[in-house]
């Protein structure tokens, strides 16, 4: 497990118009990912270069708490210092099976969760799915079997003092 790192977040107007106050706990305890897969997200991050990467992952609940990925997506291709998921990008949504999060790259700017970011995995993935994941990879690093640096995170706090954190998940990869 890392350091955990806070974020003083303000969710905006999706969350402050509906008024109902949630707590996000990780649920997740470790994920497992392949080599073969890890190799696609490294691939697909760096044709992106300089710009950012995103996508989706796919996979089972193994036990309660252990996340294996299955299948990645890759979905686009963003800016140099950002990426979003478009209205359209989430028609993706329907190939997965399970969906369990979501990756993206930061080249060359380290692993960690951005504000926007974690405000994208809060909205769009952890509050619907609580054993979801972000994946963050750098493409701009990479090990003696060239996959890219990587690190998986969940969110954690509550909307009644918009105060989230993010913490890394222990991963594994396979092969």
């Amino acid at each position: 497990m890392g350091k955990k790192n806070n974020t003083d977040l303000k969710l905006g107007e999706a969350v402050q118009k509906s008024k109902e106050e949630f707590v996000l706990t990780p649920e997740i305890k470790s994920v497992s990912i392949n080599q073969e897969l890890l190799k696609e997200i490294t691939k697909h991050s760096k044709e992106a270069i300089p710009k950012e990467a995103i996508g989706l992952l796919d996979g089972i609940m193994e036990k309660p708490g252990e996340i294996v990925i299955r299948k990645i997506f890759f979905v686009t291709v963003g800016e140099e210092y950002s990426v979003t998921f478009s209205d359209e990008d989430f028609q993706v949504f329907e190939q997965t099976h399970f969906c369990v999060g979501w990756w993206h790259s930061h080249p060359g700017f380290g692993l960690f969760l951005s504000s926007t970011d974690i405000k994208t995995h809060i909205l769009s993935f952890q509050m619907t799915r609580p054993h979801s994941v972000a994946l963050v990879v750098d493409p701009t690093k990479l090990d003696v079997n060239g996959l890219a640096e990587h690190r998986f995170f969940q969110v954690e706090g509550n909307s009644e003092d918009n105060n989230f954190d993010y913490k890394e998940v222990a991963s594994y990869i396979t092969r």
